[in-house]
C-alpha cells in the first residue's frame, strides 16, 4: 500500500512491555538488531502504539520523534521516511505494529491509503487477539493435559 520494499512487523511484548521485532524485509541486520525490542518512547512505532494512531515521519533526519541513536540506525539502513500502523483489537488495545520504510523523504500518504491501512491494522489486530484467545490457549490446555496424564514421568519425543 505504500510502495516500498522495506518494512517490519512487531508484536507487543507482554513480559518486557514495548514491541519486539517479528519479521522484516529489506532492512539491514544492524537495523534489526537495534530495533529487536522497542520501548515506549523514541520511535514512530512507539508513538503509534501509545497513541493508537498511525504515525507518518516525512523526514527521519529532522523528525523529533526519534532518539538520536534510533535516528542514526534508521538512516544507516537507508530509510529516510517511515509510516507506522498499530494493529488493534476491538477493545482498542495495541497488539502489534507494521512499519513501512521509504528510501526518500515522504510528502505523506493519501486519505485512501491511510483509511486502507486503518482497516488492515484493525483486521490484523483482531486476528492476533483471536489467535491468542483460541489457538494459543488450546495448545496450552493440550500441554496441561499431557502433563497431568504423565504425572511427572518423562515423555519421549517421537
Amino acid at each position: 500500500m505504500t510502495g516500498t520494499d522495506m518494512g517490519n512487523v512487531q508484536l507487543t511484548d507482554p513480559a518486557r512491555g514495548g514491541l519486539r521485532m517479528e519479521r522484516h524485509t529489506g532492512l539491514t541486520a544492524d537495523f534489526v538488531d537495534f530495533f529487536a525490542h522497542v520501548g515506549e518512547d523514541g520511535t514512530s512505532c512507539a508513538r503509534a502504539a501509545r497513541e493508537l494512531a498511525q504515525v507518518t515521519v516525512r523526514d527521519v533526519e529532522s523528525d523529533p520523534v526519534f532518539t538520536e541513536p534510533a535516528r542514526r540506525a534508521i538512516l544507516a539502513a537507508g530509510s529516510r521516511a517511515c509510516h507506522s500502523v498499530p494493529l488493534t483489537t476491538e477493545s482498542g488495545l495495541c497488539v502489534g505494529m507494521v512499519s513501512a520504510h521509504m528510501d526518500r523523504p515522504l510528502d505523506g500518504l493519501t486519505t485512501a491509503q491511510t483509511k486502507a491501512l486503518d482497516t488492515v491494522g484493525g483486521q490484523a489486530g483482531r486476528w492476533l487477539a483471536w489467535h491468542d484467545r483460541t489457538v494459543v490457549l488450546d495448545a496450552l490446555e493440550h500441554l496441561h493435559t499431557l502433563g497431568r496424564a504423565g504425572r511427572g514421568s518423562r515423555f519421549r519425543r517421537s
